[in-house]
């Protein structure tokens, strides 16, 4: 079979459609796990503040309960309403509030009685299951913050500027 200058065209010009369609599916498969992993990301994010505000108010609560002596109430009282009055979600102010608590709760943890068990209104478990949470909550926010920075820093997604103007984002660091 003789291949005429028509057919070699048709070839190779099938071809060449047959790689472009597959690099533009590839890309499109980029940007919308990308876009997924952004939403991950913040959603993360919205759950890691939340269970920020549910420990510090569980800190004042304790602090208000008259359960502790005047100086650790004070001071944990102090703390945490630096945490909840912080302002921004990320901020270096907010990330030294939060290890601030965190430090004040280590502190005064030898004065914190223990938690009735069978009571699930006891503010002293509250206070421990919301540190743990808090702990949770910032390494699953970190994981997707790095999954979301890998994924930028792929060649594919710099050279076809996939993540448009979106800024990198940063872990969150504080003390937990």
């Amino acid at each position: 079979m003789r291949v005429t200058p028509l057919t070699e065209f048709l070839m190779w010009s099938g071809l060449v459609l047959a790689v472009l369609l597959a690099v533009g599916w590839f890309l499109s498969y980029t940007a919308v796990r990308l876009d997924r992993l952004h939403h991950r990301m913040n959603a993360t994010a919205a759950a890691l503040d939340a269970q920020l505000v549910r420990r510090a108010e569980a800190a004042l609560e304790v602090a208000l309960s008259e359960e502790l002596d005047p100086a650790t109430s004070t001071l944990l009282a102090a703390a945490a309403t630096e945490a909840l009055e912080s302002p921004g979600p990320w901020t270096t102010e907010r990330q030294r509030a939060e290890s601030n608590l965190t430090e004040v709760l280590r502190a005064v943890s030898d004065a914190l009685p223990e938690g009735d068990p069978d009571d699930p209104d006891d503010l002293f478990r509250r206070l421990h299951g919301a540190g743990l949470r808090v702990q949770l909550a910032r390494r699953f926010h970190n994981e997707a913050v790095r999954d979301v920075i890998r994924l930028h820093e792929r060649p594919q997604t710099r050279l076809f500027r996939l993540k448009g103007h979106t800024p990198t984002p940063e872990p969150v660091e504080f003390d937990d």
